[in-house]
C-alpha cells in the first residue's frame, strides 16, 4: 500500500506525535558547534512578568516593476516558553535591464515559519519547527514551459529529557511534502510531482566524567513517490566515544552503520583527534565514511528551473575535515576549514529538454576551503564579516552549476538614528554543461539597505538591490534583474 502525505496529514502527523521532533543536522565529534542565530533581545520590564516580552521587527517595500518585499518576525517570550513566527514574501512583476523588459519573467516567493520552545519541567524541553513556502517563476522565453511553481511544507518535533545529571535523551519525528510543477504551454505537457518525506530519530548522550562522554543516535528516513517511482527509505545509527587525554588533547572513536534500499550495509570506524583548551585556538580533524542517501529535496529544490529525477542511488563518501578556530576576543573571530570528500555516486546537474536541470551520477573528488572573518568595532556598533571559499574538483566530467571560488562580505551600523547594511557576493564561473565548456561569468552583486529613524520605534528605509548594476545569470537562459529602488518603512518594537 502507497502512503501518501497531504499537507494536512502533516498535520495531523504533528497532533499525533506531540513531543517528538526531527533532530538538527549531525555534527562531527570533535568539531566546534554551529553558530546558531543570536535571540532577540526582550524587552526590559519587571522579572515577574515575561509574559509581555513581545519583540517585532517588521517591514514593507515597495520599488521597481510593481516590486514587494515584505518581513515580519514576531518572538513572544513566556515562563516556560518562547516561540518566534516568521514571514517573508517577495514579488515582481516582469522585470529588465537598462530599460529592457524581460517578458515572462514576473515572480513570487512566499515562506511562513515557525519555531516554538517549550520547558514544562526542569528536566523537560519540547521544540517545534514547521514552515510553509510557496514559489511561483516565469520562464521567460522557454518554448516548452511557461511557469516554474514550488510548494514545500514541513513540521517536525523534538523533545529533549534529562533523565539524570549524566544522560540526556531525545526522540524525534517529522514529516514534510514537496511538490513541483512545470507548466506547459503549446502542446507541451505539464510536468508535475510530489514527494513525501518522513523521518524519526531517536539518540542520547552519557557524561562518564568530565573528561569522557559516549553519544549516539539512530536516524531512519522513508520517501514516498507519486506515479511508478518505487519508494526510498534508509538508516543510520552511530556511537561514539569522546574522551581527553590531556587538557589540551581530545579524541573521538566510534563506528556507524548505514543500510540503504539500494546498496549493500555498510560500516565504518569514526575518528576524530581536537587540539583545544588554549587561550585563541581550537583545531580539528575527523574522518569518516558514510553511505549518504540522495535528498531530492535538497538537490532539486534550493536550484531554478527543474525537472526532478527522483530514483537515484546513494552515495558512499569518504570524508575528511580539518577546521581551525582562533577567537581573539569579543571583537574578533576567524573560522577556517578544508573538506575533502572522495564520492562514488556525486550529483551532478545536467540540461535536459525545455532548458531544465535533471541530475545523473559521476565519481568524483571535491576539496572545499572556506576562511570566514568577523569583526566588531566601536562597542559592537559596527560588524565587518568576509568570507570566502574556493572549490576543487577532479571528475571525469565538468561539476556543473557550482563555482570554484565565492567571496562575500558584509558591513552593519546600527546607530541610534541611522543603520546600514551593505552586503557583496562575489560567484566565480560555473560550467552548464557536463560535456562541454560552456560557462556563465562570474559577477559581482551588491545590496545597500538604509535606514533613518524617524520616530521611536519607525524607520524609513531604502534598499537598492544589484547595487553596481551587474548584468548576470544564475542559469543559462534566464537573466537576472538589473539595478532595483525600493523604498519604505521599517518597524521595530
Amino acid at each position: 500500500m502507497r502512503l501518501k502525505l497531504t499537507a494536512g496529514a502533516v498535520f495531523i502527523l504533528f497532533l499525533c506525535a506531540a513531543g517528538f521532533s526531527q533532530s538538527p543536522a549531525d555534527e562531527p565529534a570533535v568539531t566546534t558547534p554551529v553558530d546558531k542565530p543570536a535571540p532577540v533581545a526582550p524587552v526590559d520590564e519587571p522579572k515577574n512578568d515575561r509574559s509581555r516580552n513581545v519583540n517585532i521587527d517588521m517591514q514593507v517595500v515597495y520599488g521597481q516593476y510593481n516590486n514587494m518585499l515584505s518581513t515580519i518576525n514576531l518572538s513572544h517570550e513566556q515562563e516556560k516558553s518562547v516561540y518566534l513566527l516568521s514571514s517573508y514574501f517577495k514579488r515582481s512583476n516582469d522585470f529588465g535591464y537598462n530599460g529592457s523588459l524581460f517578458e515572462n519573467s514576473s515572480f513570487n516567493e512566499n515562506r511562513i515559519g515557525y519555531t516554538g520552545n517549550f520547558n514544562p519541567a526542569d528536566s523537560w524541553k519540547s521544540i517545534l519547527e514547521a514552515e510553509v513556502n510557496n514559489d511561483s517563476r516565469g520562464m521567460f522565453d522557454n518554448q516548452s514551459y511557461s511557469r516554474e511553481e514550488k510548494d514545500k511544507a514541513r513540521i517536525s518535533i523534538k523533545n529533549i529529557s534529562k533523565i539524570s545529571s549524566s544522560f540526556e535523551g531525545y526522540v524525534t519525528v517529522g514529516g514534510a511534502e514537496y511538490r513541483h510543477r512545470l507548466n506547459g504551454i503549446g502542446g507541451t505537457d505539464s510536468e508535475r510531482s510530489t514527494l513525501n518525506h518522513m523521518t524519526g530519530e531517536i539518540g542520547g548522550e552519557y557524561i562518564w566524567s568530565a573528561s569522557n562522554r559516549v553519544r549516539g543516535n539512530a536516524l531512519g528516513g522513508y520517501y514516498v513517490y507519486q506515479g511508478d517511482i518505487p519508494s526510498d527509505r534508509y538508516f543510520s545509527g552511530e556511537l561514539i566515544d569522546d574522551f581527553n587525554i590531556t587538557p589540551n588533547i581530545g579524541l573521538s572513536f566510534g563506528v556507524n552503520v548505514d543500510v540503504n534500499r539500494d546498496e549493500k550495509p555498510l560500516a565504518f570506524p569514526i575518528v576524530g583527534v581536537t587540539l583545544k583548551g588554549f587561550q585563541y585556538t581550537t583545531f580539528s580533524l575527523l574522518y569518516r565514511c558514510d553511505l549518504a542517501p540522495f535528498r531530492p529535496e535538497e538537490f532539486y529544490l534550493e536550484q531554478k528551473y527543474i525537472m526532478p529525477t527522483y530514483d537515484l542511488p546513494p552515495g558512499r563518501v569518504h570524508h575528511g575535515d580539518a577546521r581551525l578556530e582562533v577567537r581573539v576576543n569579543d571583537s574578533v573571530s576567524i573560522k577556517a576549514g578544508v573538506v575533502v570528500e572522495n564520492n562514488d555516486n556525486f550529483y551532478n546537474y545536467k540540461v535536459t529538454a525545455g532548458n531544465v536541470l535533471s541530475a545523473e551520477t559521476i565519481e568524483a573528488t571535491t576539496c572545499a576551503s572556506h576562511l570566514d572573518s568577523r569583526f566588531f568595532l566601536f562597542e559592537k556598533v559596527l560588524e565587518i564579516s568576509l568570507r570566502y571559499e574556493y572549490n576543487y574538483f577532479i571528475a571525469s566530467q565538468h561539476i556543473t552549476y557550482r563555482p570554484r571560488q565565492n567571496f562575500g562580505s558584509a558591513v552593519r551600523y546600527n546607530g541610534k538614528i541611522w543603520r546600514f547594511e551593505w552586503s557583496n557576493r562575489l560567484a566565480g564561473k560555473v560550467y552548464t554543461d557536463p560535456d562541454g565548456d560552456e560557462d556563465l561569468s562570474g559577477a559581482l552583486i551588491g545590496t545597500l539597505g538604509l535606514q533613518r529613524q524617524m520616530l521611536e520605534s519607525f524607520y524609513a528605509y531604502v534598499r537598492v538591490e544589484n547595487l553596481y548594476n551587474a548584468r548576470y545569470n544564475l542559469r543559462e537562459g534566464y537573466p537576472e534583474p538589473g539595478i532595483t529602488f525600493l523604498g519604505g518603512l521599517r518597524i521595530l518594537i
